[in-house]
Parts: C-alpha cells; sequence; structure tokens
C-alpha cells in the first residue's frame, strides 16, 4: 500500500501520490498560503465542474472543448472515457474519466513524424490528478518536457476521480485527517483511529446510499479502462508511464491488457506480490542508513556534522521521552487555522513518531544529502529553522489533502487489492519486527479500516508476481524508502525483457528534475531495447541491469 494519506495517527504528512513529483507537493519553490492555493483550486474546479456536469453516459471517448486556457501548456485536446462502473454487471451505470493529450511537439511533429503515444498513469490510488485546475495544467508546461516531445501524453484521471461529481471522495475523513494529533494543556490527544473508524463507516454507508459500487475500483477495473481508451483513441500501439501506485496501474494492464502496449516506464515500482506496507519500516532504515553511510564518506557533511547516525538516535529517544510541544498558531495563520476548525491554543507533540515521519518524507526529496543531517543538527542545537519550514509544509499537505486525495479510492483499492491477503497476524509479526519503528508499520496497515469498507477481495491473481516480455524500463530511486529498488529488483524477475536502473541520489520519482534518467527514457524509446548511457555520469547510477 504505497502512498496512505496518513491516518490513523495523523501525524505524518498526507503524501498520496500526484503529479510528476510521484506525490502531491506545494509548488517547487513556492511557500504561498493554504488559503491562496484553495481560491486557485476553487476556480479552477468552477470550469471543471461544468466541463463535467453535462459529461455524456454512452460507453466511448468523447470529445469535449478543454475546459483550461492551453497558451502555456500548448496544443491539447480533451475529453471524457465513459466506461461500465462494474464491467461484470451488464445492467452497471457509466462512470466518466478525464482525459487530456498533450499533443506531440517540435520539429518532427511539425514534420507528421510523431512516436508511439504515452499513456500518463498516475499514482495514489486516490490521485485527484494535477490537472484539475488551470494552475495544475500551466504546470504540464514544464513537466512535459521531462518525456520526449515526438510522442503524445495522454494524462488519464482514474476512475472515480473525475466522475460528473467531482468529489467522489470521504469529507468525512477531513476531520480525521487534519487532527495532526494536536490538543491543548491538559487535554488527551485525540483519538484519530476512532475518528477514522466513524469517518469511513459514514462514509462508506453514503456513498452506497448514492448508488456508488465499491467493489468497481481496483487495478484490474483500470486497466481495462486503458484498453477501452486505446480502442477508442484507435491507437494502434502505445507506451505505458506509471509513477509509484501508477507502476501498479500498469503492471496491471501487462497482465490482462497487453495487447497493443509496445513498451512500459516504470518508476518507483508497485509490484502486486510486494507487501510493502510490512517492510516499509525496513525499507525506511535502509535508506536513513544509506543517508548516514553518505554524509560519513562526503569530507564537507562529516567536518559539519560529525556522526550523523549517533546523533539521530539520541535525537529520537530524547523526543520518545520528551516530545516538543509545539503550538499549531506558529506553523499556520488565521486562515489556515480556521480550516484546521477548532485548533485555537492547540499544540503538536512532536515525538519520535512524528520526527520519524518528517525525516521518510524528507528522503523522498531530492535534496536528500544535507537536509537530514541539518534537520538533526538543528534540533539538537535548538535551532528549529529547518524544522519550522518542513513541519509547516507537512500541515498545508494536511490541509489540502481532501482536494487533491480521495480517500473512498485509496480504500477502494487497497482494501480489495493488498490488504485483503495481509493477515491481522502478519501486521503484528512485522509491527514487531520493526521495534521503535513498529509505528510506521501500524500506520500503513488499514485492515482495521478494510474491515467496514465493502471493497470485496479480488482474485488471489493479484498478489502474484506479473510476467511479461513487454520491452520494460525499470527506474528508482537510491533513498526512495517507499518503492525502494528492492521491489524493483523482484519485479523484474518476472519481466523477461526489462531494464532496471537505480539513481544514485534520488528519492521518490527517479525521472523527473534528472537528466540521466530522462536521457535512459529518451534512448530506451528510440528502440525499446537496453538504453544507452552517453549522458549519464559514473556517479548518476548506483545499480544498472537487464534481463
Amino acid at each position: 500500500m504505497p502512498l496512505p494519506a496518513r491516518l490513523p495517527s495523523g501525524r505524518r504528512p498526507v503524501s498520496f501520490s500526484s503529479g510528476p513529483s510521484g506525490r502531491r507537493r506545494l509548488r517547487r519553490g513556492s511557500w504561498l498560503p493554504a488559503i491562496l492555493s484553495a481560491l486557485l483550486l476553487i476556480a479552477g474546479f468552477a470550469s471543471y465542474v461544468a466541463f463535467y456536469s453535462a459529461a455524456p453516459t454512452e460507453p466511448g471517448f468523447h470529445a469535449q472543448a478543454c475546459w483550461f486556457d492551453t497558451d502555456i501548456v500548448g496544443d491539447a485536446d480533451c475529453g471524457t472515457l465513459v466506461v461500465r462502473e462494474n464491467r461484470q454487471r451488464p445492467d452497471s451505470r457509466t462512470i466518466g474519466l478525464p482525459i487530456v493529450i498533450l499533443r506531440a511537439q517540435g520539429e518532427e511533429a511539425e514534420r507528421g513524424r510523431t512516436r508511439e503515444p504515452i499513456f500518463y498513469l498516475t499514482g495514489g490510488p486516490g490521485d485527484r490528478f494535477p490537472f484539475s485546475s488551470q494552475q495544475d495544467m500551466d504546470s504540464w508546461s514544464l513537466w512535459r518536457k521531462d518525456f520526449p516531445p515526438e510522442h503524445d501524453l495522454i494524462l488519464v484521471g482514474p476512475r472515480g476521480t473525475g466522475r460528473h461529481a467531482v468529489d467522489f471522495g470521504c469529507p468525512e475523513m477531513r476531520k480525521a485527517a487534519i487532527s495532526a494529533g494536536a490538543h491543548r494543556p491538559g487535554e488527551p490527544p485525540p483519538d484519530s483511529r476512532a475518528l477514522a473508524v466513524e469517518a469511513v463507516t459514514a462514509c462508506a454507508r453514503r456513498l452506497q446510499s448514492e448508488g456508488v459500487d465499491l467493489t468497481a475500483y481496483n487495478s484490474r477495473e483500470s486497466a481495462a479502462d486503458i484498453a477501452e481508451l486505446r480502442q477508442a483513441l484507435e491507437i494502434e500501439t502505445a507506451v505505458l508511464y506509471g509513477v509509484s501506485y501508477g507502476t501498479r496501474w500498469a503492471l496491471s494492464i501487462l497482465r490482462y491488457h497487453p495487447e497493443g502496449i509496445a513498451a512500459a516506464i516504470l518508476d518507483g515500482l508497485v509490484p502486486p506480490e510486494a507487501a510493502e506496507g510490512l517492510e516499509v519500516a525496513a525499507f525506511y532504515r535502509e535508506s536513513l542508513q544509506q543517508v548516514f553511510d553518505d554524509c560519513a564518506a562526503h569530507s564537507v557533511c562529516r567536518h559539519q556534522f560529525g556522526d550523523v547516525e549517533r546523533r539521530y538516535e539520541r535525537l529520537r529517544e530524547g523526543l520518545k521521552a520528551r516530545p516538543l510541544k509545539l503550538p499549531l498558531e506558529n506553523y499556520l495563520d488565521g486562515d489556515e487555522l480556521s480550516a484546521l476548525g477548532d485548533a485555537e491554543g492547540r499544540s503538536i507533540s512532536f515525538d519520535d513518531t512524528w520526527f520519524g515521519w518528517l525525516l521518510f518524507d524528507a528522503i523522498m526529496d531530492r535534496d536528500v544529502p544535507f537536509l537530514i543531517p541539518l534537520l538533526i543538527d538543528d534540533l539538537e542545537q535548538k535551532r528549529f529553522a529547518t524544522l519550522n519550514a518542513r513541519l509547516r509544509e507537512s500541515l498545508l499537505l494536511i490541509l489540502e489533502s481532501q482536494a487533491y486525495n480521495s480517500w473512498a479510492i485509496y480504500l477502494s483499492h487497497i482494501c480489495r487489492d493488498e490488504a485483503a491477503f495481509e493477515t491481522p497476524e502478519a501486521v503484528a509479526a512485522a509491527a514487531r519486527t520493526a521495534g521503535d519503528l513498529a509505528f510506521m508499520v501500524e500506520d500503513y496497515a488499514p485492515n482495521y479500516l478494510c474491515a467496514l469498507w465493502p471493497s470485496g477481495k479480488a482474485d488471489p491473481v493479484e498478489n502474484q508476481p506479473v510476467r511479461s516480455a513487454v520491452p520494460t524500463l525499470l527506474l528508482s530511486g537510491r533513498f526512495d524508502p517507499l518503492t525502494p529498488p528492492a521491489l524493483a529488483q523482484r519485479a523484474a524477475a518476472h519481466l523477461s525483457n526489462s531494464y532496471l536502473y537505480t539513481l544514485a541520489e534520488k528519492g521518490h520519482g527517479a525521472l523527473y528534475d534528472n537528466a540521466c534518467a530522462q536521457h535512459l527514457v529518451r534512448s530506451f524509446l528510440r528502440s525499446f531495447k537496453r538504453p544507452t548511457q552517453t549522458r549519464c555520469e559514473p556517479q548518476d547510477l548506483a545499480v544498472s541491469a537487464g534481463n
């Protein structure tokens, strides 16, 4: 279960996968107030809702005018793919998936020499996808450059996140999600698990009363959506690009609908046979150890920060014994506090679990090498600038999570396809093995919520490896604690025509902002064979392998 929204503890920042970074983050280099983001989002949704309020209901692809201005993003076409909600039921209602096609660019495109279109499969599961506002679409003018210009890039809204009613989610979860464990002096911390149970029960009841079939939102149905879209657009052959949980989506396509798929690029692997939720603590520990080892081997880092591993352990133990009391008002302005509800006088108990999740999120970032040593050093020296910046971002992510992510879709996928194969005994055993990091396993295992969510249980094949001979490029970030290189290596054992590369200085989402990874993608797409490494420096790659 790769990117849960971080209940039940309410402490870790919400980090559903989203956008080309593989997860929803604030705009690069910006610290815009959350209220401004909300206003921009509302403005974008106004056009988004207007576009989908008149969505067709007959199955097939229906071209429609784009709901955004294309001046910045370039040539684009839009439409809705209408599919059956549940293909196993002939009388099932239809749902609409938003589609944006960013057309090929450059000299080759102008000459009519375009290559296979690329289906962009976002993560989550439950990501509402970064094309809901003008601001998001404008950002694609930059993100588009990460992909070869001679290919159309087809952005697909996952089922359940772009229906006629935009908010197919669980707004009931907001109270539980934003509690962040904050409380007033003398009061006990809020019971986030109890809040989550109450919210999930209410959400499931409401959605079922509205006629939503919660058994129909899963990897197999999503794979069939892409097969129908390829046929509806009359695309003979296409390439899949999946990031984070989007790799699970792509692997399901290779399992159930490989016809017409020329190649696949999988960035941050989530193979179906993996129980990464049970291994998350081990993955985090390994990634953190690499940060410590790199600092020890780097003369500047070693001189400035000393024995970072020893300092980390000392700081973690100190926070476990004596948590910091951090008032919310130090991190959020008046409007943002109002969005939290009754937040006046509340503080966060910044303990070892908050600290662990904050470091986890930092490791996923591309600025890993010195950020974690700096954060540890600052906290030991009672300097809080680095912590304050990271904590504010985390709280803003929690505030905006409902706008960008759907708990309903997340639970439907995870409970049916993953948690159904993880027994409570296995979760308990993994937590015991994790020791001081047991909270990571317990927070990532939504079994207690899945018991309340009527998603059904997938066929056992969903817990088996995908075997395929389709040419596949596998990318991983060496520091990634969520979808680490080990998962890519496991998947590669069953992909007979695969090429695996681990980017040495990357966290989660290896392609973005990385010239070497972008070169590997371009080279691979020219022939669907082993890419050249001519534009990669020796230090760029930690591992390269192929079948």
